[in-house]
């Protein structure tokens, strides 16, 4: 495949071109301390520097929070008609971090399994994504480096490598990685480079270790901690002061549940079939009729939370942690109950060190 090695003025100047043709999305600052992944036009300011984890994580761009499924009516034989409006077009995220990379990798799976689900899967056929590596933890809550997510690159169309050598700090190693990444640089303008290797590794060299906070246990040794840890205190201990916002849930990589609702018009006739996003941690949702709760204890909906990421998917899918370390939900978090500690917790309670 195709590298090039150039300034990131140059990189953007050909994302700002892509977007004449697509819709680019890249993170840019909302507020004074946060990002978002928003969409990129002629005058967009991009930048790599100061980043951190946005506070909505980009596969959301491929998974709604609000959809129509398919819209319905009722014709003069009053047989009803079905009809998709499926959003197939063509966009871009760019400025994907490796946690977030692990997290659409995953959403992939998760949606194409069973019963595949065509709306995502036709919105990801049509998502292009330009990756950037990570050369510093984003802030002091990820830990990335401990569930395997810092060095993954699968999906990526395009991959960028801050060289770290350049005066600036701003050169870029840039890959295609699949044929319509090569598509995409193929009249970027850039300067071919014929040592990407070198620059790879001299990058990672470069790369902090340990990379940001470190789990107590791999993520191939939690499945098992977390099986024995049932009935463990430490879930009490972290419902004591959550509100079952659900922002965790929202805010995640790697949360895909959503709940569905058939909608009327007045006439009667017509109407349409809507998923929104739903979330575990939400009181009301395994609740079934009749009443009944499955998990209506907030510590009951913590433990099916942190054992989803860490032992149920990961069992399942042998992808490894489905938690990527990006840290949003500790962030976002208005009481400060971060994953991150959970975890460590149990592991604590297990015996200490798993690595």
């Amino acid at each position: 495949m195709t590298a090039f090695h150039d300034a990131a003025p140059a990189v953007f100047d050909w994302l700002r071109g892509l977007a004449r043709d697509a819709e680019v999305w890249f993170p840019q600052p909302a507020g004074s301390a946060n990002f978002n992944f928003e969409r990129v036009d002629a005058h967009s300011q991009l930048s790599f520097e100061g980043y951190r984890p946005s506070i909505v994580p980009p596969v959301k761009r491929l998974l709604p929070a609000r959809e129509v499924m398919f819209e319905f009516h009722k014709d003069a034989d009053g047989r009803y008609a079905f009809q998709q409006k499926p959003d197939a077009g063509l966009r871009v995220l760019a400025g994907v971090r490796p946690c977030d990379l692990k997290g659409i990798a995953e959403m992939d799976v998760a949606f194409a399994d069973g019963h595949a689900d065509p709306l995502y899967l036709r919105r990801r056929a049509n998502a292009a994504i330009v990756a950037y590596a990570c050369p510093h933890p984003c802030d002091e809550r990820c830990f990335c480096g401990s569930t395997g997510a810092i060095d993954f690159r699968g999906g990526a169309d395009v991959f960028l490598t801050p060289d770290g050598l350049t005066p600036d700090g701003d050169a870029l190693l840039i890959e295609a990685m699949t044929p319509r990444g090569e598509q995409m640089l193929a009249n970027a303008g850039l300067k071919v480079c014929d040592d990407a290797k070198t620059i790879r590794e001299r990058a990672l060299a470069r790369r902090p270790q340990p990379f940001g906070r470190q789990l107590k246990a791999t993520p191939e040794a939690l499945p098992a901690i977390l099986a024995a840890a049932y009935d463990s205190p430490v879930w009490d201990k972290y419902a004591e002061r959550c509100y079952s916002c659900t922002t965790c849930n929202l805010v995640c990589p790697t949360c895909y549940c959503f709940e569905v609702q058939d909608e009327f018009d007045l006439d009667g006739q017509s109407g349409c079939r809507t998923r929104t996003w739903d979330a575990c941690m939400s009181p009301a949702f395994a609740e079934v009729t009749g009443g009944h709760n499955f998990r209506a204890e907030t510590a009951a909906r913590h433990r099916h939370r942190v054992k989803r990421k860490f032992e149920y998917l990961t069992d399942k899918y042998g992808m490894g942690s489905f938690c990527t370390g990006c840290g949003r939900c500790g962030r976002q978090c208005t009481v400060d109950i971060d994953i991150f500690d959970m975890v460590n917790d149990i592991v604590e309670q297990a015996g200490g060190n798993a690595r």
